[in-house]
């Protein structure tokens, strides 16, 4: 350990047996001392500090011997007599002592860290890479503020206003006009989860939004490979009847909406992770890589029960509210909106309103709880072909954090599986509208 760290250590623990109300301004804990002395010392005087008796030499020295059956006065007498002198001559260096020691501390932790992963490596256990990467990212945000004043929120406050004004709120505008004014765009670390029946074109709106949207989009897609995804996309940006495309029957007209879907498909920037049923883990990592690698700045995940957890035991149930609450950590971790598609059970199918409600996500009601925005997809012509709704797809918000619920109607062409606003008429109808 570097001498004048465990030297300016010495100095900080004395300074707080003079004055322990220094513990508060210099925001240390126990771990970031290097010396264990320290760390024990560190400990017994934040303890003390906050009894009736108060901290000081004789008080810790006491606290100490009943925890060890060891004295340390005489140690603590000397740290005492030089840290005196810094809170009395240098009391401005204390704040820059107490930087140097968190630095050092967090050296420290990331040096165990790949230690451990060399280990790991050495031992032909590869898979510890993803914990050490979650570990080494969390390093720094162990240390963040959680504690806030009312005056400090206020301010915060304020400058959220001041940027909502501006349009400069962080949010990712979808491209969906109506659902952008429902939830004010795609927030960061929000994760959002869109239900579905099959045949209800789910993956549809999943390509519709991140055409349109104006971030960066990362698809992990565990159904469908990349060249399906490519394909979708290029037929929904170029406005190209799929199935002719499937079938080969593109006429010399296509061509021109092709070319236009391939450039608008490849403007996007974007990445796709088409691993069939692919980890938790493995979601996590692909999608760090794109964050910091490639500014992804919005994820698309293609379906929320493909994927697969790590730990075989987990029954179905267990499994997927984890993976619930791993997919809102990785929106908050990367500050990254999150869209997950999901099935829904088929009990809806017995129900004369055939609408999905969020108790109809199948296998995890975690979603409900961790989710900020849940949005179900409904299609009336699939179950009545007669139906004056042809062509209707209907966004269903069952739960918005940043606004109200209710539905939001939307064009839908199914010769290109294209999602776009109705303009002609009011689109959002308030809660309770089906009942």
């Amino acid at each position: 350990m570097n001498h004048d760290v465990l030297e300016q250590e010495a100095l900080l623990i004395g300074a707080l047996l003079v004055s322990p109300e220094l513990l508060v301004e210099l925001e240390l804990k126990e771990s970031d001392f290097g010396a264990v002395d320290y760390q024990m010392y560190y400990s017994a005087i934040s303890s003390v500090a906050k009894s009736d008796v108060g901290a000081s030499v004789f008080s810790v020295d006491e606290y100490i011997k009943n925890s060890t059956g060891i004295s340390h006065r005489d140690v603590l007498m000397q740290l005492s007599l030089e840290g005196a002198n810094q809170v009395r001559y240098y009391s401005a260096q204390l704040a820059s002592y107490a930087k140097r020691i968190k630095k050092e501390s967090v050296s420290r932790a990331a040096y165990a860290i790949t230690s451990a992963l060399i280990d790991n490596l050495n031992a032909g256990n590869p898979d510890y890479i993803g914990q050490a990467v979650n570990e080494l990212m969390n390093i720094d945000s162990a240390d963040m503020n959680y504690d806030h004043s009312f005056d400090d929120v206020a301010i915060s406050v304020v400058d959220e206003v001041e940027k909502n004004i501006k349009g400069d709120n962080g949010s990712i505008q979808s491209g969906m006009t109506e659902i952008d004014k429902s939830m004010g765009g795609l927030f960061p670390s929000d994760l959002i989860i869109i239900p579905a029946r099959p045949a209800m074109g789910k993956t549809a709106f999943m390509v519709n939004m991140f055409l349109k949207c104006d971030g960066v989009p990362g698809v992990i897609s565990g159904e469908q490979g990349a060249s399906q995804i490519g394909v979708r996309s290029v037929c929904i940006a170029g406005k190209v009847n799929h199935h002719d495309f499937r079938t080969g029957q593109i006429e010399d007209g296509d061509w021109t909406n092709l070319n236009n879907g391939i450039v608008k498909f490849k403007e996007q920037k974007g990445r796709i992770f088409d691993k069939p049923a692919p980890t938790m883990a493995e979601i996590e990592k692909t999608c760090r890589n794109w964050v910091y690698k490639h500014n992804v700045s919005v994820i698309f995940v293609d379906y929320a029960q493909r994927i697969r957890h790590e730990n075989r035991k987990l029954n179905k149930y267990d499994a997927m509210s984890d993976i619930a609450m791993r997919l809102k950590e990785l929106a908050r971790a990367l500050n990254v909106p999150v869209i997950a598609l999901a099935q829904v059970n088929r009990s809806c199918e017995g129900r004369p309103n055939k609408r999905p409600e969020m108790g109809d996500i199948a296998d995890a009601s975690a979603f409900e709880k961790e989710a900020d925005a849940i949005l179900t997809l409904y299609r009336d012509e699939v179950y009545n072909p007669e139906t004056s709704d042809k062509g209707v797809i209907e966004i269903d918000f069952k739960k918005n954090r940043h606004g109200p619920t209710g539905c939001v109607r939307m064009r839908w062409d199914g010769k290109y599986m294209r999602i776009d606003d109705f303009n002609a008429y009011e689109n959002f109808q308030e809660v309770n509208s089906y009942e």
